[in-house]
């Protein structure tokens, strides 16, 4: 069965340098620096299925916990995805997350999705509440990354 992940959450999520922080000194950051909605643009590549590209809005509520939306393309029509989940954040702003996809719209390939769990690193930057955050899925078979600014 094809599994659809974050093109975050999915997402974005994210392979990348999400994991190398550098807070600038911003910090220290905790669960609370991810509290409120992130406007998301997602790209990558599903490894199963070709490239992707959407946007989404990932809402953390700054006691660990992640819910959110997004609507991606793999090139043959929309998907949208609704996720829940958890995070956790270091000290210098970078983090990690699970996520469950709980919806979705969308063909063959996309509802294939429903019920999966998606892995991602991320990293924040700001002072006291993230002003941004980028993500990585680290999930096998995707290489997808996400930027999101506070809404």
């Amino acid at each position: 069965m094809k599994r659809i992940g974050w093109a975050m959450l999915g997402g974005g999520i994210w392979l990348l340098a999400a994991q190398q922080a550098s807070a600038g000194g911003l910090g220290p950051f905790s669960d609370q620096s991810f509290r409120g909605s992130y406007a998301l643009g997602i790209s990558g590549t599903v490894l199963a299925a070709g490239p992707v590209a959407g946007t989404g809005v990932i809402t953390g509520d700054g006691q660990g916990n992640v819910d959110g939306v997004q609507t991606i393309s793999y090139g043959s029509g929309p998907c949208v995805l609704t996720f829940a989940g958890t995070y956790s954040v270091n000290p210098n702003g970078t983090g990690t997350g699970s996520v469950t996809v709980t919806s979705t719209i969308g063909g063959a390939l996309c509802t294939s999705g429903n019920g999966s769990t998606v892995e991602f690193s991320f990293v924040l930057s700001g002072k006291g509440l993230a002003d941004r955050i980028k993500l990585a899925e680290t999930s096998p078979g995707f290489a997808i990354l996400a930027e999101g600014d506070r809404q």
